[in-house]
């Protein structure tokens, strides 16, 4: 189950950059690495005695990560638009490989979400907001070769782990990164046809033992 398998790569088209569309693009921004955190904590308490339980120390790592964007990214100015998510239950698949594909097609357009956003700061000539927005950026693809080698260790056909000359910039509407998500099954502060249940954002992971600590903890 890769990202291409899973949602179609809508055609090159709009732009966004004006001072609203920045704030919409920063609103989903926190909004998706919110998701992040919420998904990653259900997936470490699941993992004790699945095959996920190897990955341990990655999605320890990983989730303090998310966790640091959504602060960063708060402070730039964006808004969540909801903290309780909706997943489905093949997203998390009790632990099995299924989360690890899961989180490969959400790291993967969640690629695409940070370039609109090095886009959308650039065209206001923000160095600072472009740069935050290419920094957390450059974590998610680190995040996607890791949940590509973690399906690899797992029996799946994958290839190399780090499959790209460039990362993906296929969705280039907010709308696009949103259709897509919402693809998965994933509903924000809605209940989606998939079989699954609400998830609250459960905040930082340091605190409430889910993460370890990273370095590099702010943009510069």
């Amino acid at each position: 189950m890769s990202a291409s398998s899973i949602v179609s790569k809508p055609e090159r088209t709009g732009s966004l950059g004006d001072e609203e569309s920045l704030r919409e693009v920063l609103d989903f921004l926190v909004t998706e690495e919110q998701l992040g955190v919420t998904l990653v904590s259900a997936a470490i308490e699941n993992a004790p005695g699945t095959p996920s339980e190897a990955f341990l120390p990655v999605l320890r790592n990983g989730v303090t990560q998310e966790y640091l964007h959504v602060e960063a990214l708060k402070e730039a100015g964006g808004k969540p638009l909801t903290t309780t998510y909706w997943f489905p239950d093949a997203a998390l698949d009790n632990g099995g490989i299924g989360v690890f594909e899961t989180l490969e097609v959400i790291e993967t357009i969640e690629i695409s979400l940070y370039l609109i956003g090095v886009s959308a700061f650039a065209r206001r000539g923000d160095d600072f907001g472009a740069r935050l927005c290419a920094e957390a950026m450059g974590t998610e693809a680190v995040h996607r070769a890791l949940v590509r080698f973690a399906q690899g260790e797992l029996g799946k056909q994958i290839g190399p782990p780090n499959d790209v000359g460039f990362e993906n910039f296929d969705w280039t509407t907010l709308d696009s990164v949103r259709e897509a998500l919402e693809g998965l099954g994933i509903g924000y502060g809605v209940e989606t046809p998939q079989p699954g249940r609400f998830y609250e954002y459960p905040g930082d992971p340091l605190a409430n033992g889910v993460g370890t600590p990273v370095d590099h903890t702010q943009p510069r």
